[in-house]
């Protein structure tokens, strides 16, 4: 999935982006005044998750910005106040920038690293050119780009040196960045996780081995990883270095790394566990607990859009009209209530609640695929047939799917029978061993058709749409379009938001319709249980899964 998410607000510089919370029930995530926490020992116990990598440059996927929520800290991050989530400053003091907005200065401040070593502006120059460091081929390789740095582009292509990326040290103390034009939404996408400082001393020291293992990486956010066995749990403890510590009252996270839903609805129910969603059944019967006033629940929107990327460039999917057939013949609505339960059927790759502008893009903008009418066996039928391929029973599919749980399978077998009573075709499921050995698979493009999603790393519609620029790391099903290249990197360009929305919206129709180079399937929502104990929790809408940094313990 990705990633995920970012935006922040407040200090002495108010930045310019924000974004009303969706549709919440309750608002224990706003900031709030801690009472009555007594215990010098504070310990929660929550759902943890497997980290691709603990180097801020290559990691791609929402498990590992979890943990980098925690343990790296940026310019800025995101915060919400009055039901509000904007953007504040973090390890930055200060941020000025240049009439046009095409310079940012930012102070740093003096914070540390969990070794006692000094953050500099170097530190953070370093990890972000890497981040578009054409060896290191992170799956972000395009994103300072992405946000309008100056040369970042000709650089992630080989085509010119680290030195003249426009993200320079001044000194210790001065980070400057240089836009190639203005970037309506640069103040919010700079609260991106992977847009934290880095260490070249000790990343020269490990080589490959940098990320990989927690012990040899330092941290300069509100926690550290104490300890991390893959597959099992995932601890966390506060880090005394950091330059806000007296802020930070929890002092250890245990999380564990628990697959199935069954297991951890149980566990919180049996007050093992102090934070877990729920689908289905298990949704219900917590919802009834919330009621009773057992439990805290909340719920709303999240950024985030999931999808079946389409191997574009294999096989029979090279076909434009197969590729709308298996689109349009997917019916969303049934396809939730058999697997998950909940969520919202998605005909476009944009939720509620992402900015163009002022504006809510999506309601603005009709999903495209609400005015798609064809009929998919005859799209099917031609689009086999202009394959050489007259009988549908002799075509097979590979679907790649995460790591075999009781969702997964679901899923899986319900988009095997599906297309196999409609067009019968085969679909072969394979399921990941894990996390890691998934997204290898989908970078590598080794799959027919493939689960997936995104959550915005930003407030704007631009993170949604640069997923699947030709360039992208992320674009997993390798869709390349001129056109649709041109109206993104247009629309991310102009400063007039009716310009940039009508670019969008022309971008969707390609990618979803004409196109079909995805096949939409839902938009997640929020429903999170807590023990009315465990105060102050987070979650991001553009960052990890939670958010425990002003989280505390009361009245347990």
């Amino acid at each position: 999935m990705k990633s995920k998410k970012i935006i922040a607000t407040v200090l002495t510089v108010m930045l310019s982006t924000s974004v009303l919370l969706a549709g919440c029930k309750s608002t224990p995530d706003d900031n709030g005044a801690k009472k009555d926490v007594k215990d010098k020992e504070q310990i929660i116990n929550i759902l943890g998750y497997d980290v691709k990598t603990f180097d801020p440059a290559q990691a791609s996927d929402t498990d590992s910005f979890t943990a980098f929520q925690h343990i790296y800290e940026g310019l800025v991050k995101e915060v919400v106040k009055n039901g509000v989530v904007s953007t504040e400053l973090a390890g930055a003091e200060s941020m000025k920038t240049n009439a046009d907005k095409t310079v940012y200065t930012f102070k740093l401040r003096d914070c540390k690293w969990s070794d006692g070593k000094a953050v500099t502006a170097q530190d953070y120059e370093f990890n972000w050119k890497r981040q578009a460091n054409p060896d290191v081929a992170s799956d972000y390789l395009t994103f300072l780009d992405e946000i309008g740095v100056k040369g970042a582009k000709e650089y992630s292509e080989g085509k010119a040196k680290a030195d003249t990326v426009g993200v320079k040290a001044i000194d210790d103390k001065t980070l400057e960045v240089t836009l190639k034009q203005p970037t309506a939404y640069f103040e919010s996408a700079i609260a991106f996780k992977g847009l934290v400082p880095g260490r070249e001393d000790l990343a020269k020291a490990q080589g490959d081995k940098y990320g990989t293992d927690y012990k040899t990486m330092v941290y300069n956010g509100p926690f550290v990883v104490a300890e991390y066995q893959k597959g099992s749990k995932i601890v966390y403890k506060k880090n005394d270095k950091y330059w806000n510590a007296k802020d930070i009252t929890i002092t250890q996270a245990n999380c564990s790394i628990i697959e199935e839903e069954t297991t951890y609805v149980k566990m919180l129910e049996g007050k093992e566990l102090d934070m877990c969603g729920a689908t289905g059944d298990n949704l219900k019967r917590l919802q009834g607990k919330a009621d009773a006033k057992e439990l805290q629940y909340v719920t709303g929107l999240e950024p985030s859009s999931f999808y079946f990327y389409l191997n574009v460039n294999k096989g029979i999917l090279k076909n434009a009209k197969v590729r709308q057939a298996l689109s349009l013949a997917f019916n969303r609505q049934q396809y939730l209530d058999v697997v998950y339960k909940r969520y919202v059927p998605s005909n476009g790759i944009v939720p509620q609640a992402v900015a163009v502008g002022t504006k809510d893009y999506r309601k603005e903008v009709t999903e495209p695929l609400k005015s798609f009418k064809e009929d998919a066996k005859k799209l099917m039928t031609e689009g086999l047939k202009e394959e050489g391929i007259t009988d549908p029973s002799k075509v097979e599919l590979v679907f790649l799917n995460s790591k075999a749980t009781s969702t997964s399978k679901a899923s899986s077998e319900y988009t095997q029978k599906l297309y196999q009573d409609t067009f019968g075709i085969k679909l072969t499921i394979k399921y990941s061993v894990d996390s890691p050995t998934y997204f290898a698979d989908r970078s590598k493009g080794n799959f027919d058709i493939c689960s997936g999603g995104w959550g915005a790393d930003y407030n704007d519609v631009n993170s949604f749409f640069a997923c699947f620029l030709s360039d992208s790391q992320n674009n997993s099903g390798k869709y390349a379009s001129a056109d649709y290249d041109k109206l993104v990197r247009d629309a991310a360009k102009e400063s007039d938001p009716a310009k940039r929305l009508q670019n969008y919206k022309k971008a969707e129709e390609l990618l979803v319709v004409k196109d079909a180079a995805i096949i939409p399937t839902f938009y997640k929502d929020i429903h999170s249980f807590r023990q009315n104990y465990l105060k102050g929790m987070y979650i991001p809408k553009f960052g990890g899964l939670y958010d425990f940094t002003r989280a505390y313990v009361s009245g347990k």
